[in-house]
């Protein structure tokens, strides 16, 4: 299975505008440099992108047609020659930081979970927003809050600590693999707040106060969307698959209230991570392509209505 974007149209068919004039920068991030299970999140881009050729371009649940968009789709951001996990990351920034300096919002298609602190650290530095002034919205089956794991600190496992110890604030949504001392983190840090899967499953009350919380942030968001958040017949390929995820009507309630319902929140960047293709199903890139289509429609539909409305 290839990695060269010529291979596959841009994302969703659409044809590519220069990024200058893009309301939508698609960043493909195919690594995989600190996978500690299932392997394969190197090919997910290449495979989400393919995938997102097969989706309606007319979004019926809130009538939207994603072809109304300017979207620029860049090529594969690949490791170099002799990078480590280091020095990808390190260059993943400085992309990031460019690519952010237009004016569209950078949706970045992993790849494994490290991707997350770069692209928001270069978004910030672009944007010029403090990062106690944003709020990363998190859906994950993990907290990510490690301090290291297997030694390293840019590891998958850790890709929320940096960014609540540079200051921003992180909703955890899904969670429901977590270590002791992650939660002792989170709590001591009061910049993290978790709504768990299985709460999120059995109370009502929970989904509620999750739907006020996203419904009613204020000012920047980054969200980054690990498909392992999803019940794992939704994602069966992932590194890390976990069961008792989200339902998909749950996900898209949960995204639907940050984006669609919520005017005051401005989203400055997203990504989906830990896609792995698997020989004879094409569930796992499909679910990813249309999440991130419905991002798309959630996020622009308000925006791109005619003033008259």
């Amino acid at each position: 299975m290839g990695n060269d974007l010529r291979e596959i149209k841009p994302f969703l068919g659409l044809n590519s505008v220069t990024a200058a004039e893009a309301e939508v920068i698609v960043l493909p991030l195919p690594f995989e440099g600190t996978v500690s299970y299932g392997h394969g999140t190197a090919a997910g881009p290449s495979a989400v992108l393919r995938a997102s050729q097969e989706i309606e371009l007319w979004d019926d649940e809130i009538d939207f047609s994603l072809d109304s968009l300017k979207i620029h789709t860049s090529r594969l951001f690949s490791p170099a020659e002799g990078d480590t996990t280091g020095t990808y990351l390190v260059r993943l920034f400085g992309q990031s930081k460019m690519l952010s300096e237009n004016d569209g919002l950078l949706m970045s298609i992993g790849g494994e979970h490290s991707i997350t602190p770069p692209l928001v650290r270069g978004i910030c530095e672009s944007k010029k927003i403090a990062f106690s002034d944003l709020t990363v919205v998190q859906f994950d089956a993990h907290a990510d809050l490690r301090s290291e794991y297997e030694g390293m600190k840019q590891s998958h496992a850790c890709a929320m600590r940096p960014l609540v110890e540079n200051g921003s604030r992180v909703i955890g949504v899904g969670i429901r693999s977590v270590e002791r001392d992650e939660i002792q983190y989170a709590e001591e840090s009061r910049r993290v707040q978790t709504f768990s899967a299985q709460r999120l499953a059995d109370d009502h009350d929970q989904e509620r106060e999750l739907c006020s919380t996203l419904g009613n942030l204020r000012g920047n968001v980054y969200l980054t969307i690990d498909v392992d958040v999803l019940e794992v017949h939704l994602c069966p390929g992932t590194g890390t698959p976990q069961p008792g995820g989200l339902t998909w009507w749950q996900t898209l309630r949960y995204l639907r209230a940050l984006l669609h319902q919520n005017t005051h929140c401005n989203l400055v960047g997203v990504d989906i991570v830990e896609t792995v293709p698997m020989l004879g199903t094409q569930v796992n890139e499909f679910v990813s392509a249309r999440l991130l289509s419905k991002v798309l429609a959630y996020c622009f539909s308000e925006k791109n209505k005619p003033e008259s409305e």
